[in-house]
């Protein structure tokens, strides 16, 4: 006759899905902390290199599960703006396109144009084309150094207040009477003046403002120290 022995852990089920259940809360206040605290560091780096709040919460983050707990629950952080993100990340290169030769860099004196319709936003710096039409004459070019050219135009100084009541230095387009008594004499009222409007170079590196491999790196180390302190207030 064959005889046997029978062991269960049964009693100590219940035991075992409380100890799963404290986990699971631990593991899931971990991660909530480390979404917060990955996505907060992101957008300061955003803000510390002054390019303002609108790309800074672009970073949005998650928990999964979106509800409730789970022993393996993970993090995705991630921006609504990935190309530019990564461009300052990496510090990219750019170069010219549709067979272009140089890339044109508006400088401060070139006007803002409003957005067209249908168009958000705010405002953005004239093309070299709208500049262009915009005072009515064509662009013309210094070489500068490195391969760069300087376009400029021939136009009129003055000032305009600001919305603060402020002078503002602003150009306007030289009238041929005014540039033909410059260069006859040099003593026109309101000289025309050469105004640099775009720096045209080859290509142009943008500089490497964030670091988001450190910031991610930083956060998964802290995992292991808030998952214990979790669990710990649990105890």
């Amino acid at each position: 006759m064959a005889t046997g022995v029978k062991v269960s852990t049964a009693k100590w089920a219940g035991v075992t899905k409380s100890v799963e259940g404290d986990i699971a809360k631990a593991s899931t206040r971990t991660m909530d902390v480390v979404t917060v605290g990955l996505k907060g560091e992101l957008r300061d780096q955003v803000l510390k290199a002054g390019m303002g709040t609108k790309l800074a919460n672009t970073w949005r983050g998650r928990r999964y599960p979106v509800s409730g707990e789970s022993i393996a629950p993970a993090a995705f952080v991630f921006s609504k703006a990935p190309e530019i993100i990564d461009a300052f990340d990496r510090g990219v290169a750019i170069r010219p396109v549709n067979g272009q030769r140089y890339l044109a860099i508006p400088t401060e004196n070139v006007p803002r144009a409003t957005a067209g319709p249908g168009v958000r936003g705010g405002t953005h710096r004239m093309t070299p084309a709208e500049g262009e039409t915009y005072f009515n004459q064509d662009l013309k070019f210094l070489t500068a150094k490195n391969g760069r050219l300087i376009a400029y135009i021939d136009a009129v100084g003055g000032f305009a207040p600001t919305i603060l009541g402020q002078p503002m230095p602003t150009f306007r387009r030289a009238t041929p009477k005014q540039l033909g008594r410059y260069y006859r004499t040099g003593k026109a009222f309101k000289r025309a003046v050469r105004v640099a409007m775009f720096i045209l170079t080859p290509t142009a590196k943008l500089p490497k403002r964030f670091d988001v491999d450190a910031a991610a790196r930083h956060w998964v180390g802290q995992v292991e120290p808030i998952f214990t302190r979790n669990l710990s207030a649990l105890s």
